[in-house]
């Protein structure tokens, strides 16, 4: 455990040491994974008290709630992260309970995310077990909503998926037909059976994780002037994609939805990657084509030529242990995860550190 992030458990951090320097943009992508958000925080922390600071962010589910707290802070971003996850921490009202049960205790809620529906005479109707309503008024009493809406500030980018026709919905606040809210974000971390669809514009969203769990693409669409040569674009990966042999039943299906998570962001970082290889090819094309070529008279020629090359996308991996539940949201797990967000990120960058 860091140091740094050790003596940030119980107090706000002091960004002065950050501020002294000139802050270096940086673009994030956050996935979703319910408790597992919590990594994403303690990669937040160490990037801006390196004198790093956040132009555009993507995310989806855990990782939209994340995206919107980072956008809408009131004050110290990675101060006002810890405090949400704060509020998101349960732990049983007596002592001395077995850890099994300790970090389960989310089965009865977490007051200020969800909490179960009690209406049990009415079961053979439920679409969903619990209510996202706490989650909301959180988002809507923590975080100030005329800077989240705000681009200059910071672009924000959540997916959704559509409960009826299964595509992916992105809400943004560059979006000027739509006035970003607390219900987008929410829309976004609707996970469906746990949670009802959340209802946006007469259209009903779940989980954006459903249908993109690592909203990569929306993020370099956005890029501005000279971003894509020198930006980084960082992707915090909290699965994993290696594990034992489940073991029983639940270790099953959570090993069978982090495959498919994990492939997925494995597609879309090697997409990227072709794109850029393919742009990167194009603007070759463009220095040895005739001024007078044919082919720059087609109608797509010029947009094609202002696709940008992203020089630097990098996926910070988490190496959280194989029996991590995403159901975990005990303080102790919860702070666990932050201080091992904060070293991975920072092994990482020091490992490999940044191209520009």
């Amino acid at each position: 455990m860091s140091t740094q992030a050790k003596s940030r458990m119980g107090q706000e951090p002091d960004p002065a040491s950050a501020g002294k320097r000139a802050k270096k943009k940086f673009g994030l992508v956050l996935q979703g994974g319910a408790a597992l958000g919590a990594y994403e925080v303690g990669a937040i922390e160490y990037l801006y008290d390196n004198g790093m600071q956040c132009a555009i962010v993507s995310g989806a589910s855990s990782g939209a709630v994340n995206a919107a707290t980072l956008a809408g802070a009131k004050g110290y971003p990675p101060a006002v992260l810890r405090e949400l996850w704060r509020n998101f921490t349960v732990d049983p009202p007596i002592p001395f309970v077995p850890p099994l049960i300790r970090r389960s205790w989310s089965i009865f809620g977490v007051p200020h995310m969800y909490t179960p529906r009690l209406d049990y005479w009415n079961i053979p109707n439920w679409t969903y077990l619990s209510s996202t309503a706490p989650l909301k008024k959180t988002l809507e009493d923590l975080l100030d909503w005329d800077q989240v809406r705000d681009p200059e500030h910071m672009r924000l980018i959540v997916s959704a998926s559509g409960v009826e026709n299964g595509r992916t919905a992105y809400f943004s606040n560059l979006d000027s037909n739509l006035t970003f809210g607390a219900e987008h974000v929410v829309a976004s971390a609707s996970f469906p059976i746990g949670f009802p669809w959340t209802k946006v514009e007469h259209r009903d969203y779940w989980d954006g994780g459903l249908t993109d769990n690592t909203p990569l693409k929306p993020v370099i669409e956005n890029l501005q002037e000279d971003e894509p040569e020198t930006m980084p674009i960082f992707t915090i990966d909290v699965f994993s994609s290696s594990a034992p042999q489940p073991a029983n039943l639940t270790q099953v299906g959570l090993r069978m939805f982090e495959m498919l998570l994990q492939n997925k962001l494995k597609a879309d970082c090697e997409t990227a990657h072709s794109y850029n290889r393919f742009v990167g090819i194009l603007k070759e094309v463009d220095k040895q084509l005739p001024a007078d070529s044919p082919v720059r008279q087609l109608k797509d020629w010029d947009a094609v030529m202002n696709y940008s090359l992203v020089r630097e996308i990098r996926t910070i991996d988490m190496k959280k242990p194989t029996e991590e539940r995403a159901s975990d949201f005990s303080r102790e797990t919860i702070l666990r995860r932050i201080s091992a967000g904060y070293d991975q990120t920072r092994a990482s960058l020091e490992e490999t550190p940044l191209m520009a």
